[in-house]
């Protein structure tokens, strides 16, 4: 648009026509070059500070410190899982590969497979004399991409950092809690809602 008003500023006809045309063509241009900023704007906030849905937990009692979990995740592909943990708690864990944050502009989501949940003890004396208890989110199914960026990511001038990330909970029976992964590792947010 901006050309097209410079072009006819040079073709036009008298100076009031031209400055006419001259005012349009800065309108037009700066227009554009506030809405490209603001979706330059816009891309930076979503590529550091998204979340992603990847799960939701819902939790029954069974005992005072034993509880059933229910795992939802959000891939179609992935079946629901229900397991049995002690504790008050329970926790998420995988592996994170963040990438570079160009490439985070650009749109690139970090790598993520959450691997494990687990049960445990706010009070420390509790978890200290308890087992802990453990289930395998794909059992048997180690995640070798996540192994081998481990080792030769800090290689890799695209590779920010490839670590563990852990989030836990209290159980919260009653209440859907949802897992999200962030570009920097997992979170857990209650629900609102009555119990």
């Amino acid at each position: 648009m901006a050309l097209w008003r410079l072009i006819g500023l040079v073709r036009g006809p008298g100076l009031i026509g031209r400055l006419r045309r001259l005012f349009g063509m800065v309108f037009w241009a700066g227009l554009g070059l506030l809405l490209g900023a603001v979706l330059i704007l816009r891309q930076c906030f979503l590529a550091f500070s998204g979340e992603t849905l990847v799960a939701r937990v819902t939790a029954q009692r069974l005992a005072p410190q034993r509880v059933e979990l229910r795992y939802r995740p959000m891939a179609p592909e992935r079946p629901e899982v229900r397991m049995e943990l002690q504790g008050d708690q329970w926790a998420v864990s995988g592996g994170i590969v963040k990438w570079h944050p160009a490439l985070a502009l650009l749109g690139i989501k970090s790598y993520h497979r959450p691997m494990r949940l687990s049960g445990q003890f706010s009070d420390l004396q509790q978890q200290r004399t308890h087992l802990p208890t453990v289930y395998a989110l794909q059992p048997h199914l180690v995640d070798r991409y996540w192994e081998g960026m481990y080792w030769v990511g800090r290689y890799l001038p695209w590779v920010e950092a490839v670590y563990g990330s852990s989030a836990y909970a209290y159980v919260e029976p009653g209440r859907v809690q949802e897992i999200y992964i962030t570009p920097s590792g997992y979170i857990i947010k209650v629900q609102p809602g009555p119990l």
